[in-house]
């Protein structure tokens, strides 16, 4: 067996603030690693540090530029424990995601729909906890009760496969 990791986080970064609004969820941002320590984070959101627009898949460092910035990301973490074939399919989604990445934009369009629980969906373009729900099903691993596109951060605090273990500052997890 072996584990993935889902890492819900809130950067009180402006954007990050109105999602935590929006889903009236303590957490506004979801990724997912394949590492304990979780210094790599797979995840759809702003590709550059200044510039929100500019976003997609992403992945993101621990000691990276974003998160040296934004040093007071809290965090609760989630460990998974997959199949390997589940685990083989997760990185197989991962790699092809990451060579391909210039198709893949950040789903701003579609935003508006779905907070009115509209389950509308482009062609490679996802948010965060939409690209979350979705690697774990085309992985097998699970399959949620609604569209995947309609899963919102706050729906992964409940899944009974999901063991949390680390709530706190993201950088201080070690």
């Amino acid at each position: 067996m072996k584990k993935i990791y889902i890492l819900l986080m809130h950067t009180n970064t402006v954007p990050s603030r109105l999602i935590k609004i929006a889903t009236h969820s303590e957490y506004s941002h979801i990724g997912l690693s394949l590492d304990k320590s979780c210094n790599k984070v797979y995840s759809f959101g702003r590709k550059t540090l200044r510039a929100i627009w500019n976003a997609g898949f992403t992945i993101d460092d621990k000691d990276g530029e974003f998160f040296k910035v934004f040093n007071k990301t809290k965090c609760k973490i989630y460990e998974i424990e997959v199949t390997e074939e589940q685990y083989q399919n997760v990185k197989n989604i991962l790699n092809d995601m990451k060579m391909n990445s210039r198709l893949y934009k950040y789903d701003f369009f579609c935003l508006i729909p779905r907070y009115f629980g509209i389950p509308v969906t482009l062609k490679n373009r996802y948010v965060c906890s939409y690209f979350v729900a979705q690697v774990l099903e085309r992985a097998g691993i699970h399959k949620f009760n609604k569209n995947t596109c309609l899963v919102i951060p706050k729906d992964f605090e409940c899944l009974e496969e999901f063991e949390e273990i680390y709530q706190g500052s993201y950088i201080l997890y070690k």
